[in-house]
């Protein structure tokens, strides 16, 4: 699985965690790329683990070694971490655990990202001093914070069934564009495919792994939604 892929995949199940328990989708996300390591980590493909969470799940578990920090160093450990069916599984634990805890009560509801880092960090949960100053990094470089957009989570265009390209006008290009922030491009949703939208496309198509030509046809039009 690409990094594109990746976040392709877990994107609508952030977002559904989000909505369901209050937990920023952007902070969901940045954790699973970075204790993960964009899901290719042991622990992820043994176990569908994304997050590190320790114990079992439903009675599944696999034990392995782990890095802490504790007393100014990194030591290495054998722990027991818990064993999901798939990623979904994992990012609904992690939603419950930080919605449903006590200490991580003031993450529920948190609107802005920043804040929402540094308080689960101070909350305890990470041992790295550094972990709240690389999530917002990572959700700043990923432009995951556009996942907690309330305005800007179901497109309110329709999808074009004809291809477009530069010089195209009207709704259909509106629904381009407004994918395209979606997938973290800073372009005005004005229904006017001129360069800048049409720089846009390229660089998505790029990252795709689709023919870079700036015409948005079914291909794109898939990836764009994380199809």
């Amino acid at each position: 699985m690409t990094n594109n892929e990746f976040l392709a995949y877990i994107k609508p199940l952030c977002i559904a965690d989000h909505k369901k328990t209050g937990i920023l989708a952007s902070m969901t996300g940045a954790q699973a790329i970075i204790e993960s390591n964009w899901g290719r980590s042991g622990l992820s493909e043994k176990a569908n683990n994304l997050f590190g969470m320790k114990g079992s799940y439903q009675g599944q578990s696999v034990t392995m070694r782990t890095k802490e920090f504790v007393n100014g160093s990194y030591i290495t450990i054998n722990a027991k971490f818990r064993k999901y069916p798939s990623f979904k599984e994992s990012i609904e634990d992690h939603g419950r655990l930080l919605s449903g805890a006590a200490r991580y009560k003031n993450l529920v509801n948190c609107t802005d990202y920043r804040t929402a880092c540094r308080l689960l960090q101070k909350d305890g949960y990470a041992t790295s001093p550094t972990y709240a100053d690389t999530l917002i990094k990572t959700i700043e470089k990923y432009f995951l914070y556009l996942w907690d957009d309330v305005d800007i989570k179901v497109n309110p265009y329709r999808e074009p069934i004809t291809n477009l390209k530069q010089g195209s006008k009207g709704a259909s290009v509106k629904w381009l564009q407004y994918e395209l922030r979606l997938n973290g491009y800073d372009v005005a949703v004005d229904g006017n495919f001129g360069p800048l939208t049409d720089a846009a496309v390229c660089h998505f198509q790029f990252k795709a792994g689709l023919i870079t030509d700036g015409i948005v046809g079914p291909k794109t039009r898939s990836k764009l939604k994380g199809e």
